[in-house]
């Protein structure tokens, strides 16, 4: 339907944040190798540690070095496997995506909207580090969180949709 004054670029919903294929495949793979390696290694790293005089707990560390049973060897990486997959998987959930449009921007985590920012509501759009930050009138902080991607594509999408983006172009 055809609105006066109304084109199809007001509608168009820009999605900023979250990791694309390439990004999940990096995170599963650097946090499940790490994970891995850490269970490889433990081993080792625990009877170095136990060998200080400085290091606490050498008890103990020896014991978690010590091949005590059949499965350790094998076991300790699938386990580092198991936690760096669980840890993965944590960070590419609680990772913020923004839908940003002319009316809204909608906070996506964990698979659904977590909120909705209507645009009369933001008053200056600005980073703090690597975070976004939306501000009211009154200084009031309205979102303000890492959102992943290219820094120039997150500028852009609030700018195109007519937000007042503050601080240097990127």
């Amino acid at each position: 339907m055809d609105v006066p004054g109304r084109s199809d670029e007001d509608d168009v919903v820009r999605r900023v944040g979250g990791f694309d294929t390439g990004g999940r495949a990096f995170v599963l793979t650097l946090f499940g190798g790490g994970g891995l390696a850490l269970g490889l290694a433990l081993p080792w790293l625990a009877r170095l540690a136990a060998e200080q005089e400085w290091v606490p707990f050498g008890g103990p560390l020896r014991a978690l070095g010590a091949p005590d049973a059949a499965w350790l060897p094998w076991g300790r990486p699938v386990i580092g496997l198991a936690v760096g997959l669980v840890l993965a998987a944590w960070v590419l959930a609680h990772t913020a995506v923004l839908h940003v449009s002319r009316a809204e921007v909608r906070v996506e985590r964990y698979g659904s909207v977590q909120r909705v920012i209507p645009r009369e509501r933001v008053d200056g759009v600005h980073r703090d580090g690597g975070k976004v930050v939306l501000e009211a009138a009154s200084g009031r902080v309205l979102f303000r969180d890492d959102v992943e991607g290219d820094r120039d594509a997150v500028r852009a999408a609030f700018v195109d949709a007519g937000y007042p983006w503050e601080g240097p172009p990127a």
